[in-house]
């Protein structure tokens, strides 16, 4: 077996999270991979969602993008840079940059100083858990910590996500077969 079955809404046996899951806003190829663990679904969504608020003092909404598209690259998941890529370009990053995360290059001249730090942050708590300290003195510079925070609860969360897309066999496009397409989000 090479991944868990999605899980169809109809396959649902507690009326209680059949009915939750009926009632949110949109669907998402990932939900079917988390629905195996109802209570955690439930709880997770609610997290996740707090990730993309946006408030004053917050860290940079496309800088959160690129990090997650960092994080997804590196997480081999297909699913996850494919929607968050989009996110990112709408953000305004650019597809050019998008294209060059995905291909590895994330020290090129398409991004900025701040951008390479962001990345070279992200790809350091991806891979060894924790910042250098150089990396970590810079992003200080920049950033309260607060931010920074913020920012690592991003990245763990899209290693989260990238993890159970990849468990489901979830890849990039799935989601126009499950309600986002219908909103005018494309992967």
């Amino acid at each position: 077996m090479k991944h868990i079955p999605l899980l169809e809404k109809d396959d649902i046996e507690d009326s209680e999270f059949k009915e939750f899951w009926e009632n949110y806003r949109f669907d998402l190829a990932l939900f079917h991979v988390w629905a195996h663990v109802p209570k955690a679904f439930k709880a997770y969504t609610a997290f996740n969602r707090t990730i993309w608020e946006e408030e004053e003092g917050g860290f940079p909404m496309l800088l959160k993008e690129i990090a997650v598209v960092q994080a997804s690259v590196l997480s081999n998941s297909s699913y996850e840079w494919g929607n968050h890529g989009a996110s990112m370009v709408r953000r305004g990053g650019t597809q050019e940059q998008l294209d060059a995360l995905i291909a590895g290059e994330a020290n090129s001249d398409l991004f900025d100083d701040t951008e390479k730090l962001v990345i070279k942050f992200t790809t350091e708590v991806v891979i060894d858990a924790k910042p250098t300290e150089e990396t970590f003195t810079a992003m200080a510079k920049l950033y309260s910590n607060k931010q920074i925070s913020e920012l690592v609860w991003a990245i763990c969360a899209y290693m989260t996500n990238s993890r159970f897309a990849n468990l489901g066999g979830c890849e990039i496009g799935d989601d126009e077969n499950y309600g986002m397409f219908s909103l005018g989000r494309k992967t």
